[in-house]
């Protein structure tokens, strides 16, 4: 029974491989992986072609960087990247030991030799495949190719894009291409938005002891807004276009479609602006209580790359870190002929948006330098209830301009924000005065143990003056390409094949158990490729190879051994159980001693940056181990199988060809 049990472990082991690698794009867990390539593999440079970047970490101040230092210099890069549009792109520390830390960083931008535009909409209306066939049919680009990225967003390779025509005096007589194409997509692809509205909950009559309140007027209740009305509100920010519908089935509901719709919040240089999306929130809220809004199809991203120069000047640029004082929408009315909170917000609403919204905040620079912040970690905070929180220090100057800004920031009721490269990181008040002595905390109702390190890291790796030194680059073609890749597969696939018709011939039985785990040992080496996922190379393909290598190898010594031990005169199910026990020692020792060369290779290759030896050293692992695992359990459990056939009754079967003559005598005695 356990024989069965094991054969149904490894068949769902390897149904489930099919079903991996026969779908594109799998989704488990939050987590995508595939993609256009064969089988959905994850290409390496010299497939998929792109840039290889190394860059040396060099601390302007002369100390060296800490192990916390590196991992916030990564983080900030990766984000850079992918921001840059390239989510697929390879950000890695390297150089560390186990005594020192790394001081180098590698950055492999796959596919990245031309221009890109990263590109998102508002929920999943448009597909790759979509907006591939728009620009190659609609855009005269036949070159463009359209992949997804791991957040949702779209990503257009081209192989250029042509930039403004100036005149002399200037101005603009060609647009950018790119530019043209936002808005032809803006018109093919409309914003869809729903607006529902609700009565006003009004309360009952109140009978007291003797006085009895009136029941409310229906005159003054308020009333729906009408179609005309949420038209006029549209207009009223300069939307005339929009076409509203009133949905008859649903009282209150509105469905709106338009074109184009600006949600960005900051202009050019960062100032916070109100954006198109909440003007008109903003206009609709002013006809009645809004119970919900949705809209589909908005393009809320849209980056263009200008190829490899861009990316090593957005990657090699110096973290940013800013402290601005954030000045939030008043707490009374400016005047008392003025309704208050406005945009018919409730006390607690104002509570919470007058700080948080960009359309009641303003923000100015304060005098704090972020190079006056000495450090950042994480702690715990001693109250009555622990809290994960961030501790600031700052130096002598530092502590003396946060003094300042924070008993501003105290007296007035407002906040200190914080940004990383633009980004909002805080945004803290501050309570009972300044804070002097250059030494602040940070806590948020919402941090985690795992969030206050993240941005103490970031803080630091801010503060720090690192400056990154370009010291290797490298532009890889694609040395095969997919359509190469494809025909390699087919090759591969057909050399298996002979493989297999010579162990099935010569080998017999034993022959047939090695080429089904070999089939089931290669369908689970890709699935787990696709899965983990494994970057493949050239020299990962190699060591597939090589892998499968050891793989025909132990089953080979499987069939001899088990030839042995039917000649000294074993039944067959003793044979092929000593058999497999006598190969063991010899395929462990073998595979192990493998293993460990791999290792070696992959700390060499993590110590000199030299990514092709890491990627040959990691597949030849996992291709090692999963061929232990197939040859001595599945082609066990599948050799004992057929032994208990009708198979079993003929033990030549289980005998190489050559030796055929030299144990007819000895396998007379057939299965016992």
């Amino acid at each position: 029974m356990s024989r069965f049990r094991g054969l149904v472990l490894v068949a769902i082991l390897v149904i489930t491989s099919v079903v991996v690698l026969a779908i594109s794009e799998v989704s488990v867990l939050g987590l995508t992986r595939g993609g256009a390539s064969p089988l959905g593999l994850t290409l390496g440079l010299d497939l998929e072609g792109g840039t290889h970047l190394v860059y040396q970490v060099v601390p302007e101040d002369g100390r060296e960087p800490t192990r916390e230092d590196m991992e916030g210099v990564r983080n900030i890069i990766d984000k850079r990247v992918n921001e840059f549009g390239v989510s697929e792109a390879s950000v890695q520390l390297l150089g560390g030991g186990v005594d020192s830390v790394a001081n180098k960083v590698l950055v492999q931008i796959p596919g990245q030799t031309g221009a890109s535009i990263t590109l998102n909409f508002g929920a999943d209306t448009v597909s790759a495949a979509m907006l591939e066939t728009f620009f190659q049919n609609e855009l005269a680009r036949p070159d463009a190719s359209v992949r997804q990225n791991e957040n949702g967003s779209l990503t257009v390779q081209l192989d250029e894009i042509q930039p403004e025509v100036l005149d002399a005096a200037g101005n603009v007589v060609t647009p950018n291409e790119a530019d043209a194409w936002r808005e032809e997509i803006i018109a093919q692809y409309p914003v869809a938005l729903q607006v529902g509205y609700i009565l006003p909950q009004v309360d009952p009559p109140v009978i007291g002891d003797d006085t009895a309140i009136d029941p409310v007027s229906t005159e003054d209740i308020e009333t729906l807004p009408t179609l005309e009305e949420v038209e006029a509100a549209f207009a009223s920010i300069g939307r005339s276009d929009a076409d509203v519908d009133a949905v008859e089935s649903a009282e209150g509901l509105f469905s709106v479609l338009m074109y184009g719709l600006d949600v960005s919040t900051t202009d050019d240089d960062g100032n916070p602006i109100l954006g198109e999306d909440q003007r008109i929130l903003g206009a609709l809220r002013e006809l009645g209580t809004i119970q919900f809004s949705s809209s589909q199809g908005t393009l809320t991203q849209w980056i263009v790359g200008g190829g490899v120069q861009e990316a090593k000047a957005v990657i090699g640029s110096t973290a940013k870190l800013e402290f601005r004082y954030r000045e939030c929408g008043d707490t009374v009315a400016p005047s008392s002929d003025i309704p208050w909170p406005p945009d018919g917000l409730s006390v607690d609403q104002w509570v919470l948006e007058r700080c948080t919204n960009p359309a009641y905040f303003t923000e100015t620079a304060t005098e704090i330098d972020p190079a006056d912040l000495d450090d950042a970690f994480p702690e715990v905070s001693q109250g009555t209830i622990p809290r994960p929180i961030v501790t600031l220090v700052f130096n002598d100057a530092g502590a003396d301009a946060f003094f300042e800004v924070t008993d501003r920031v105290s007296r007035q009721g407002d906040r200190l924000a914080i940004y990383l490269d633009n980004e909002e990181l805080v945004a803290p008040g501050v309570s009972n005065g300044g804070i002097s002595g250059g030494r602040a905390i940070i806590e948020g109702g919402s941090f985690t143990t795992e969030r206050v390190r993240t941005i103490a890291i970031q803080l630091r790796s801010g503060a720090l003056p690192v400056e990154l030194e370009l010291i290797q680059e490298r532009n890889v073609d694609a040395v095969l390409g997919k359509d190469s890749l494809q025909k390699s597969l087919i090759a591969g696939g057909v050399g298996l094949v002979l493989v297999l018709i010579f162990m099935i011939a010569y080998y017999k039985v034993p022959g047939l158990v090695a080429a089904i785990a070999l089939v089931a040992y290669t369908i689970m080496l890709l699935g787990i490729f696709k899965m983990i996922p494994v970057t493949l190379t050239l020299s990962g393909a190699a060591a597939v190879i090589l892998s499968l290598g050891f793989a025909v190898d132990a089953n080979v010594l499987i069939a001899e051994r088990t030839k042995e031990e039917l000649r000294s005169g074993r039944s067959l199910l003793a044979a092929i159980t000593a058999g497999f026990d006598r190969a063991w020692p010899s395929i462990r020792d073998g595979n192990m001693s493998t293993i460990i060369v791999a290792i070696v290779l992959f700390w060499f290759g993590d110590r000199f940056s030299t990514s092709v030896m890491q990627g040959f050293a990691l597949t030849l692992a996992i291709g090692v181990l999963l061929s232990m695992f197939t040859a001595f359990f599945a082609s066990r459990l599948l050799l004992r199988l057929f032994a208990t056939t009708g198979l079993g009754s003929n033990p030549s079967l289980f005998v190489p060809v050559r030796d055929q003559g030299d144990t007819s005598d000895s396998v007379a005695g057939g299965n016992s």
